[in-house]
């Protein structure tokens, strides 16, 4: 299965993944060759492993998931493990604990629940399906409900966040002084972890609504690691090519909204 899973890319989707693909790879080049601290091994594989692997790996896992293609999670167990790493060393722990402990397992849920639901016409391609109307409205409500209220939460622990986790020191402060609502910080922060939640369950459960979930994450995570790139301007070797991979992960999901809604069996 793995050794065909190319076959039934069209020109536009190699052309995507080789653009994608080359835009990583020369980006890693430039930046680490430059700043790369040669005697530390946590530079060397920072630099030159995890982030041009989990944005690679990561790039295979949302094409395939656009194609409806079951080979999807290896690629994101790849990811999910390498990406969780980034976000631990940069800070940002919220996104370490759902790659490790949510999306890791969670691969392997999307096997055993697509292997039994595949195209007979196409044996690796799953069949896509949509949710009903009071489906849409429970998804919605309930997701609404559980984005407040973990925003809540990160309101009143805020501090412990920021004393011992060291998440989001300055983020909410911030946001905070631009529009003057001490709560659109912890709501901003509590949407990419409660998107990307309920994107995943409708994921494995092969539902095509996963897609306005997985753009709405896309936008706010490229608002995140520009905020990394802005307070840490050193961070540019790794933080650009993941930077990438969100980019790559936006207009995919685009395109991916646009295969399943269009073509559900």
């Amino acid at each position: 299965m793995i050794k065909n899973m190319f076959r039934d890319f069209n020109k536009y989707e190699k052309i995507w993944l080789i653009t994608f693909t080359s835009i990583i790879v020369m980006v890693t080049i430039y930046f680490s060759s430059k700043d790369t601290k040669w005697d530390s091994i946590g530079s060397i594989f920072m630099n030159w492993v995890a982030s041009p692997v989990s944005a690679l790996t990561g790039i295979l896992t949302v094409v395939l998931c656009a194609k409806g293609n079951i080979n999807n999670y290896l690629f994101g167990v790849i990811n999910s493990i390498l990406y969780g790493w980034i976000a631990w060393k940069t800070g940002y722990y919220g996104d370490w604990l759902l790659n490790w402990f949510y999306f890791v397992p969670t691969q392997f849920l999307i096997l055993l629940c697509w292997k039994n639901n595949l195209r007979t016409d196409k044996v690796d391609i799953v069949i896509m399906r949509k949710l009903t109307g009071r489906q849409k409205l429970f998804v919605t409500v309930t997701g609404i409900a559980a984005l407040i209220a973990f925003g809540f939460i990160l309101y009143y622990v805020d501090h412990w966040f920021v004393t011992y986790m060291k998440r989001n020191a300055t983020i909410y402060g911030t946001i905070e002084k631009a529009f003057g609502f001490a709560l659109l910080g912890p709501m901003f922060d509590s949407s990419t972890e409660v998107l990307q939640i309920i994107a995943q369950i409708l994921l494995i459960k092969r539902y095509a609504e996963q897609w306005p979930f997985w753009i709405a994450t896309n936008v706010i995570t490229i608002i995140m690691w520009v905020g990394v790139l802005i307070a840490d301007p050193a961070s540019i070797p790794w933080v650009l090519p993941t930077l990438v991979m969100w980019i790559a992960f936006l207009i995919n999901s685009i395109y991916g909204a646009y295969v399943w809604y269009k073509k559900p069996v």
